[in-house]
């Protein structure tokens, strides 16, 4: 995702100095290109439905952004379709990002508003690496795929994939004990960059437009994440993902404490998971963990350069969000023993 993003800087020509909106509820990793290459991020509210706030937008508008970014959070859509119009009447590029879903062909709204989509599919496919970039806008020529691999990323998420296989065979959320550790953390990011000999060329003189962002270092998808996402049946999967979906939906209407973030899902989508805020997050997410649950928070610190006044609202859920699994794999069985956990876990909590 990174890269795609560094990609459409310099297919749109901006140039260090120009500005793009962006949601406040984010996390660094998608901020981060921009400002590398030398983009200003004018931030923007979310309600508490995680839908755009038209008014802050349209005052950001008169400082002249050359782009607006709409995310979709967990798959579901952000209702942004007239604050999109509304920026395209002002010559906005629309970046849509949907790295919490899949493409979907039937009935789908996210992914076919915007000048272009962004899809993650290690997000929701057992794959190690890769993004999916859709060009909606005729006009935008996009760039040429890169060459090089980045092995030590690949090497590093397969591990991490097989580590997950485990953990259903166990039952215990192995991982999230790891993540939890600040300095795991950071050796596994470290792990994840590209090693010092990939980068001691700077990329080909068309990675950049008329030279006017700095140096930044493209990657392919792997062929083993080719072949495996090849071999998916993605319409099945959302599929899963939706029954899944519906499944705690209904479930979690027993249990107290528990205020799910979206209602039901339609038009039909591939959600990431579900969703859900708790008052004493933390307690309740490590009582989880114990119970071998993997209840991973999303964006649960924002960037730092997210200003405090006026983003409230992306704050609280920040802090209260826990998101419960609707893999593809599990069975009811395996879903009802999530819900009696986080059942007892908000029962211990109160």
């Amino acid at each position: 995702m990174r890269e795609a993003v560094a990609d459409f800087v310099r297919v749109v020509a901006m140039r260090p100095g120009d500005s793009v909106l962006v949601p406040g509820y984010i996390c660094s990793a998608v901020i981060e290109p921009f400002q590398k290459l030398g983009i200003k991020v004018l931030f923007y509210p979310v309600d508490q439905t995680l839908a755009p706030d038209a008014r802050a937008i349209r005052e950001l508008l008169l400082q002249k952004p050359r782009a607006i970014m709409i995310v979709h959070y967990f798959g579901f859509p952000a209702r942004a379709e007239a604050v999109i119009q509304e920026c395209r009447e002002n010559g906005l590029w629309i970046i849509e990002d949907c790295a919490h879903t899949l493409p979907m062909q039937d009935k789908a709204i996210m992914g076919r508003l915007g000048d272009l989509t962004m899809y993650s599919l290690p997000k929701l496919l057992p794959v190690p690496d890769g993004a999916l970039v859709v060009v909606n806008n005729a006009g935008l020529v996009w760039l040429k795929p890169p060459t090089r691999m980045n092995r030590r990323l690949v090497l590093v998420n397969l591990l991490w994939q097989a580590a997950n296989t485990l953990e259903v065979v166990l039952g215990v959320s192995l991982r999230t004990r790891l993540r939890d550790k600040r300095s795991a953390t950071k050796m596994i990011t470290a792990l994840r960059e590209p090693s010092a000999s990939m980068l001691r060329k700077p990329p080909p003189s068309n990675g950049s437009v008329n030279g006017s962002v700095r140096a930044y270092h493209r990657f392919q998808m792997s062929p083993v994440a080719h072949w495996i996402s090849g071999e998916i049946d993605f319409a099945s999967v959302a599929k899963r993902r939706q029954e899944n979906y519906r499944w705690l939906a209904a479930a979690l209407k027993c249990i107290k404490g528990a205020k799910p973030l979206f209602g039901d899902l339609d038009p039909p989508s591939a959600p990431l998971g579900f969703p859900i805020l708790v008052n004493d997050r933390e307690a309740v997410r490590l009582k989880l963990i114990a119970a071998g649950v993997d209840p991973r928070p999303i964006w649960s610190g924002l960037p730092a350069q997210v200003p405090i006044d006026g983003f409230a609202d992306a704050r609280s859920i920040a802090a209260h969000n826990i998101v419960l699994p609707v893999h593809q794999d599990l069975t009811p069985q395996a879903l009802a023993y999530v819900v009696s956990a986080l059942d007892r876990a908000l029962a211990t909590s109160r």
